[in-house]
């Protein structure tokens, strides 16, 4: 039997190429060079990608940044080797403060501005403390937002940090306002006063306008009440300004001028209770007592359970 010859003719497999993926190399390298020099970077800098770590941001960062929650989450992490780190202290004390004020009611702002004050007064012990008047101006601010039985540690704070020459632009309003919720309006209005002098402000001018009434001078309370409605950015500074003007009005028995704020007040909040109920008491005074039952119906209208109007008309 005769073997065909090709029956062990395996056929001979190809050799790869490798020309394909060799340009490709090198193409590869040339972009590469090339991005290299259009770009100017060397190629460790193009290769090595640095990965920022939360430990390289630094607390002065995070400040600027106004990142008050992970400050003081940073601010812990430190002082638990080393409690007394000034820095430390100070930024945690400042974070709390800014935190607590965020918040829209007293609890919540309770115990944030209690942390800040144990931060700061911490702070306010170590000899070399760094911004002892600002850390003073901040405790001052705490103190007052922690309500009335705090006032006269707002007002020493306050008075350290100008000692110490750090004079904030609401310093003089933040002791004109603890000064005069103490009952002490003479050293209130001194402030308020010092205050404004630097600033124009509606909020300031109607505190200004409501002091001077407290202390029986309504000259100058209509003076900076009227201020407060000139430069008002905001109704409700208006409106509270109006009702006093019309009850110092009244009280002086210059009704129309009276009459004409309740009025402008109701142009602006039509649905005012209390400014139908006062010009009710003009009606009265003027002893025009229909129109003055009309205003109180129209009080209690508005408010069912308005006090004055329901002991008027029944």
């Amino acid at each position: 039997m005769i073997i065909p010859e090709n029956r062990y003719n395996y056929p001979k497999k190809k050799r790869k190429s490798f020309k394909k993926p060799i340009v490709f190399t090198i193409l590869l390298l040339i972009s590469i060079l090339i991005f290299i020099i259009i770009n100017g970077n060397s190629p460790n800098k193009i290769f090595s990608t640095k990965i920022v770590s939360q430990e390289d941001i630094t607390l002065d960062t995070l400040w600027d940044e106004g990142k008050y929650k992970e400050l003081t989450e940073r601010c812990e992490e430190i002082m638990i080797t080393d409690p007394l780190n000034p820095e430390a202290l100070i930024y945690n004390g400042f974070s709390y403060f800014f935190l607590g004020i965020a918040q829209f009611t007293l609890e919540d702002q309770l115990p944030l501005l209690d942390s800040a004050i144990i931060n700061l007064r911490k702070a306010l012990l170590l000899r070399s403390s760094p911004l002892s008047g600002k850390v003073n101006y901040i405790l001052g601010k705490s103190y007052y937002h922690k309500g009335r039985f705090y006032l006269d540690q707002a007002i020493f704070y306050l008075n350290k940090s100008i000692s110490l020459e750090y004079l904030n632009s609401d310093t003089y309003k933040y002791l004109g306002l603890s000064y005069s919720e103490l009952g002490f309006y003479d050293e209130g209005i001194k402030y308020f006063l010092m205050s404004g002098e630097d600033e124009k402000d509606d909020m300031l001018y109607l505190v200004i306008g409501q002091t001077y009434h407290k202390l029986g001078d309504n000259t100058n309370s209509e003076l900076y009440l009227k201020r407060a409605i000139e430069i008002n950015d905001d109704l409700r500074v208006e409106i509270k300004s109006r009702f006093l003007l019309g009850k110092i009005y009244y009280e002086n028995d210059e009704l129309q001028k009276a009459e004409d704020q309740y009025n402008l007040i109701l142009d602006k909040d039509p649905k005012s209770a209390d400014a139908h109920y006062y010009l009710a008491e003009i009606y009265l005074k003027r002893e025009n007592t229909i129109k003055a039952r009309a205003e109180w119906r129209k009080t209690l209208e508005l408010d069912p359970s308005h006090y004055g109007a329901l002991l008027r008309l029944y």
